[in-house]
């Protein structure tokens, strides 16, 4: 594949996506093997750039970057 695309995330969209993709991947929830390969095609190039992937760190990161993106939501 030649053609790329390349995007900016911050660091809070990206572990956000990164757990989410992870949950869709393991919750069968993609329609066909293109779809599984295009989500952990990303996966793994997330993976690659959070500074932490496991252990209590992890939960607190995900939960900030959680707060940090929806701290100008009104209820």
């Amino acid at each position: 594949m030649s053609d790329m695309v390349k995007l900016e995330l911050s660091a809070a969209e990206a572990i956000i996506l990164f757990d989410a993709l992870n949950r869709l991947v393991d919750s069968d929830g993609l329609h066909d093997d293109a779809e599984a390969l295009a989500a952990s095609a990303l996966i793994d190039r997330l993976e690659g750039h959070l500074p932490v992937i496991d252990g209590a760190d992890y939960a607190f990161r995900l939960a900030r970057a959680k707060e940090e993106l929806t701290e100008d939501i009104e209820d």
